[in-house]
C-alpha cells in the first residue's frame, strides 16, 4: 500500500468515526434526564457504542482497534459530548486509559487486556491513600483508595497509580498498576451536580498482589520511556504522555461548547427579551454581539486544541520526544482552551433568561456537566498558565506533569 492510500484510508476511517460518533446525538440528548437519575450511561447505550467501536480508539489495530491519532481521538469524542457531557467523559477517559495500556506496558500484558478485542480500562494516577508492599515478583496492594474514578462501571481494567517500593518499604518512583475490576471495589460515593453519568466513583482495593509485569513507571513514561514496543510507524504509541492526559480532557468542553451554541440557537427564534422592547430576541444587536463572542470562544479553543494535537501527532511520528518547552505549552493551550469552552457557555446561559434553570433545559444540564469537566486539575486555567509563565520566565516548573 503507497503512503498516499494509507492517509487515505486513515482519513476515511476517521470520518467515518466522527460519523458514527455523531448519530448518538439524538438518542444521549433525549437520555439526558435518565442519565442523571441512574447517576451512569445505560447499558443499552455502553454496547450500542461500544459496537460503534466508539471505545477501541487507541487500541492497536493488531488487536482489532482503530489506532487514531489525536485529532481524531478529539473530534470523535467531542460529536459524543455534543449529545451528553457524561457519556463523552466515560469514552474520553475509557480510551486515553487504553491508550496508557497500550504505550506504558508489555505486549504480554496488551494481549492479557486486549485479547479478546473487547476491552474498557479505567483509570486514577494520584491514589488518595496507598500501602503497598514490595514482594517477590511484584507487589502486594495491602490497601488503596482512589478518588475520581471515571467510566469504572462500564470497565474491565483499572490504571491505578501507587507508590514504587523497595524490599525496605521506600518510596523510589511513582508508578501504575494494573488489575481487572474483579480485584478492585466500586464505592457508591459519586452523587454530584454536574457530570453525574460518569460513575466517577471511588475506587479501593485490599490485599491484591500485582506482578512487575502490570506495573508501570509513571517516571520513566514522562520521559518517554515506553514498555510497549511498538514500531516507529506505530506512532500513535511514542505521543508525549502528560501533554496527552491533558489535551484529551479538552474533547467533552468542547463537544458542550457546540452543544451550547446549537442549542441557544434552535431556541432563539422563539424567544422575546423579557421586560424590554425586543419581542426578538434574535433582532437584538445584543444577541448579535454575544452570540458572536460566544462563537468565536469556541473556534478559538478549538484552533489550540488542534495546533496541540498536531504537534503531539507530529512529533510522536518523528521518533523523538517532544520536548520539554513544547509538552509545558500543550498543557497551556489545554488551560487556555477549556477556559474559551468555559466562557462560551457562559455567554450562552447568561442570555438565556429564567428558563435556563427548568429541570429538563439542556443547556442547564450542559453547564453543570461542563462545570464539573473544565474544573479537571490537570487542565485548570490558572495551574497551567502558571506552569508556561515560569518555564517562559527562566524558573523551575510548578509540577513534575510536564
Amino acid at each position: 500500500m503507497t503512503n498516499e492510500n494509507s492517509v487515505k484510508d486513515r482519513t476515511n476511517e476517521a470520518e467515518e468515526l466522527v460519523k458514527r460518533a455523531a448519530e448518538f446525538v439524538p438518542q444521549l440528548r433525549a437520555q439526558g434526564k435518565e442519565i442523571d437519575d441512574i447517576r451512569r450511561i445505560p447499558e443499552g447505550t455502553i454496547e450500542a457504542l461500544n459496537e460503534a467501536g466508539l471505545f477501541n480508539l487507541t487500541i492497536p489495530k493488531i488487536f482489532g482497534g482503530h489506532q487514531v491519532n489525536i485529532r481524531t481521538f478529539i473530534d470523535v469524542n467531542s460529536e459524543i459530548a455534543r449529545g451528553n457531557g457524561s457519556a463523552a467523559w466515560v469514552t474520553t477517559l475509557t480510551n486515553v486509559c487504553n491508550w496508557l495500556v497500550a504505550t506504558l506496558f508489555p505486549k504480554d500484558v496488551q494481549q492479557e487486556v486486549f485479547g479478546d478485542g473487547n476491552a474498557r480500562t479505567c483509570g486514577v494516577l494520584e491514589p488518595r491513600k496507598c500501602e503497598v508492599r514490595r514482594v517477590e515478583g511484584g507487589y502486594v496492594i495491602e490497601y488503596g483508595f482512589w478518588g475520581f474514578g471515571s467510566g469504572s462501571l462500564h470497565a474491565q481494567w483499572a490504571g491505578l497509580g501507587i507508590p514504587i517500593v523497595d524490599e525496605n518499604g521506600n518510596i523510589i518512583d511513582n508508578g501504575l498498576a494494573l488489575l481487572p475490576m474483579k480485584d478492585v471495589e466500586i464505592k457508591d460515593d459519586w452523587y454530584t451536580t454536574g457530570l453525574r453519568g460518569s460513575g466517577s466513583n471511588s475506587l479501593e482495593v485490599r490485599n491484591i498482589f500485582v506482578p512487575d509485569r502490570r506495573v508501570a513507571s509513571i517516571s520513566k513514561a514522562m520521559n518517554g520511556e515506553y514498555q510497549s514496543g511498538h514500531s516507529k510507524e506505530e506512532a500513535l504509541y511514542h505521543s508525549a504522555l502528560v501533554p496527552v492526559l491533558a489535551l484529551v480532557l479538552l474533547s467533552p468542553p468542547l463537544g458542550m461548547a457546540r452543544a451550547a451554541l446549537e442549542i441557544f440557537l434552535e431556541k432563539l427564534p422563539n424567544r422575546k427579551i423579557q421586560y424590554t422592547w425586543h419581542n426578538s430576541q434574535a433582532e437584538a444587536t445584543v444577541t448579535h454581539l454575544k452570540v458572536a463572542e460566544a462563537a468565536m470562544k469556541i473556534d478559538s479553543a478549538l484552533l489550540h486544541v488542534y495546533r496541540a494535537a498536531d504537534d503531539i501527532d507530529r512529533w510522536a511520528a518523528s521518533g523523538e520526544y517532544m520536548d520539554f518547552h513544547n509538552r509545558a505549552r500543550v498543557r497551556m493551550d489545554s488551560g487556555y482552551a477549556v477556559r474559551l469552552c468555559w466562557e462560551a457557555i457562559d455567554i450562552l446561559a447568561s442570555e438565556s433568561g429564567g428558563s435556563l434553570i427548568a429541570e429538563n433545559n439542556l443547556l442547564a444540564q450542559i453547564i453543570r456537566d461542563a462545570r464539573g469537566a473544565t474544573n479537571h486539575g490537570v487542565i485548570v486555567p490558572t495551574t497551567n498558565l502558571e506552569l508556561y509563565g515560569r518555564i517562559l520566565c527562566g524558573q523551575e516548573p510548578n509540577t513534575v506533569l510536564v
